[in-house]
């Protein structure tokens, strides 16, 4: 049996691994660098799995902050804006150094 156990062992944590990796899963550890024109204001950390990085614009929406575009370049959040920049960084600044 020394050869059929390990082969059935390597065989059966080889499915296990194939069949439950999923690379779209967000991990609640993940987290993005955010930039408001270029410059960056801070990081935003996701704390559940059903938590992404769009609850920056809501947070954003929800303080009065409508002028602005929004894009993800891997792990960095841009955000443009060309009105009321430095409030609306100071406002993010408060968010996710709170969080």
């Amino acid at each position: 049996m020394p050869g059929g156990t390990d082969g059935s062992m390597y065989g059966l944590m080889a499915a296990f691994v194939s069949t439950n990796y999923d690379t779209s899963t967000k991990l609640s550890h993940d987290r993005y660098e955010v930039y408001v024109n270029g410059d960056f204001v801070g990081q935003k950390n996701l704390l559940s799995t059903r938590e992404d990085v769009t609850s920056v614009n809501e947070f954003l929406h929800s303080h009065g902050y409508n002028d602005f575009l929004s894009n993800i370049d891997g792990d960095h959040y841009h955000i443009q804006t060309e009105k009321k920049e430095r409030e609306l960084k100071q406002a993010l600044q408060i968010y996710l150094h709170s969080r």
